[in-house]
């Protein structure tokens, strides 16, 4: 096999060396007609990311029906370019791009870690933040609204719930709110769920712990606010991953405790709650 590079010291140009990365998002964008590439973003071991894109083909060493999310890929002989984006999803100064010859191998997982990178939301609020560039945020959720349609005409190949949206609020570790949107069809990817939990719009009864992934720096009628990005942004809701543990269980406590105080009620058996639920 030939050498081992990390992303970091990637250069300008064609390279055989290899690369070992773990696929942190996917998706398939439709270029016209049925043709559709592929753009992915990655991450080393060191924790470096980076934009991927695959091509309409053809590829004789990439299977993708093989390829999925939270994997890990050995990728030779590439082509590392500019990147192709004006506003890239990532701060790193090159792209990779994918030829005819490029060899993509699934490998067993390196590691467990998902390379989050939190945004506080004192941060987000004054726009601190390079527009456009996603970045990672968590919290509970305090208030869902119904699936809404903006005033858009969908273009010929968008689909029909291009114009939709979502309003959700959430609050982080010291009590603090954001508005938050789910455009497109990330307005029902959240909606399924959070009703195939048996959730309602203002669900009080345990605080939802949710994680938002590669989301951006928006507004909303003057308001600070945070929406999805296309493509790449992701939605969890509840997860347990080990890495987040402390924030989850940091959350979900400043939640009871801020919806006690608000209904007067004793907060004394809050962190016993959270207990129960972590």
């Amino acid at each position: 096999m030939s050498e081992q590079i990390y992303l970091s010291n990637l250069a300008r140009g064609r390279t055989v060396k290899y690369v070992r990365v773990k696929i942190l998002s996917l998706w398939r964008v439709r270029i016209y007609g049925f043709r559709c590439k592929t753009e992915m973003l990655l991450a080393d071991e060191q924790g470096t990311k980076i934009e991927g894109t695959i091509g309409c083909g053809p590829f004789h060493n990439v299977d993708m029906r093989e390829l999925r999310e939270d994997a890990w890929y050995t990728i030779s002989d590439f082509v590392v370019s500019v990147p192709i984006r004006r506003t890239p999803n990532t701060l790193h100064p090159f792209h990779i791009k994918f030829h005819s010859d490029t060899k993509m191998t699934l490998i067993y997982n390196l590691y467990s870690l998902n390379f989050f990178v939190f945004a506080k939301y004192s941060v987000t609020k004054r726009r601190l933040l390079e527009a456009n560039r996603p970045f990672d945020l968590c919290g509970v959720v305090v208030y869902v609204s119904e699936i809404k349609r903006m005033t858009y005409v969908p273009g010929e190949y968008d689909a029909s719930t291009a114009c939709n949206y979502l309003y959700f609020r959430l609050m982080d570790q010291k009590g603090r709110e954001l508005p938050c949107f789910a455009l497109g069809h990330y307005a029902a990817d959240f909606m399924n769920m959070w009703t195939s939990r048996g959730y309602q719009a203002s669900f009080r009864y345990q605080p939802v712990f949710c994680v938002l992934r590669f989301w951006k720096v928006d507004e909303f009628m003057g308001e600070p606010s945070i929406s999805t990005r296309i493509g790449c942004s992701k939605i969890y809701l509840e997860p347990t991953l080990p890495e987040i543990k402390d924030l989850r269980m940091m959350s979900v406590f400043i939640a009871r405790v801020t919806w006690a105080i608000e209904e007067g009620e004793d907060c004394d058996d809050a962190g016993e709650v959270v207990d129960q639920n972590v």
